[in-house]
């Protein structure tokens, strides 16, 4: 018998809680046991000696829901579909979502949600999805306002937390009739940088081949594999090469300089790959299919 299900003889009310968007309202005490599982149980079934004594085996776990602001919990409920109609105090003129994502689990997120919160210039409303993932709105109000860039202070967050981040940064909203369906759209293509990991700092245009790819099934991307990579499928280095020069939109002396080599090295492996393919990656469209399945591959 699993740890759960004896404590679950003596705490009727327990509960494991796997999505946190349905966990029950208060009053709950939640813990973390040693199989990384979230067990709830009803404040009114313990004493607080049983509380001590459940959190000297298991880690008491609190539920960042429980801290929202009222500002935050009307947009919760709105994003999620429980109301509506959005109400805010003043409506900003423009918006966007930034997804983030803690690769520590057991990171405080207090601590890191101050820190994020101290990169702008006003609170914003910030909603965690779990214990290692959430979002803000970032609001703009003045004509002024300067979107944060998160590609000058994911470092400093970074060694501040001795973690690994993510952000994903959505496109900005004017409509406000569009903040459900464009949160939506956000949400999937969040999920999708997470899963291919393009980069540190994502914005919605980087995630588009991926749209395209993951879009594929999985037997024909090996299909395309094998057919349009041929010989080269296996050679990573050269893969690896190609990828740069197509990043660098095919311009041979800058990716020479990305590479660290000669432009006439680089113009060999280029020849080298066409030979072996038969794909003149010279030609637009012919690079495009090649560069998605770069991509995929990640070499």
């Amino acid at each position: 018998m699993s740890l759960t299900d004896q404590l679950k003889e003596d705490y009727p009310s327990l509960i494991e809680v796997k999505d946190h968007t349905h966990i029950p309202s208060h009053p709950y005490k939640f813990f973390r046991t040693s199989e990384d599982k979230i067990i709830g149980i009803a404040q009114e079934e313990m004493s607080e000696r049983e509380a001590r004594l459940l959190s000297a085996f298991m880690t008491p776990f609190e539920f960042p829901d429980f801290k929202l602001s009222h500002q935050e919990r009307v947009w919760k409920e709105y994003l999620e579909g429980d109301t509506e109609e959005l109400i805010l105090p003043s409506n900003p003129y423009k918006i966007r979502y930034v997804f983030f994502s803690l690769a520590d689990q057991s990171l405080d997120t207090d601590d890191f949600q101050e820190a994020l919160q101290a990169l702008f210039p006003e609170e914003m409303p910030l909603i965690w999805q779990n214990s290692q993932e959430g979002f803000i709105i970032e609001e703009f109000f003045k004509k002024d306002q300067e979107p944060i860039s998160f590609e000058m202070v994911i470092d400093i967050l970074m060694s501040d937390f001795y973690t690994k981040l993510q952000f994903y940064i959505s496109d900005e909203i004017y409509d406000i009739n569009q903040y459900r369906r464009a949160f939506e759209w956000a949400n999937r293509c969040s999920v999708l940088s997470k899963k291919y990991q393009p980069a540190e700092v994502v914005h919605f245009h980087d995630v588009i081949p991926y749209l395209f790819i993951d879009a594929i099934p999985a037997e024909d991307l090996a299909s395309l594999q094998h057919s349009i990579l041929s010989e080269a499928e296996e050679d990573i280095e050269l893969l690896r090469t190609i990828r740069v020069f197509l990043e660098s939109g095919s311009n041979t002396s800058l990716a020479a300089k990305l590479l660290f080599m000669h432009r006439n090295s680089l113009q060999y492996r280029v020849d080298k790959f066409i030979d072996k393919t038969g794909v003149d990656i010279k030609q637009f469209e012919k690079a495009a299919i090649v560069y998605l399945l770069l991509i995929y591959l990640n070499p």
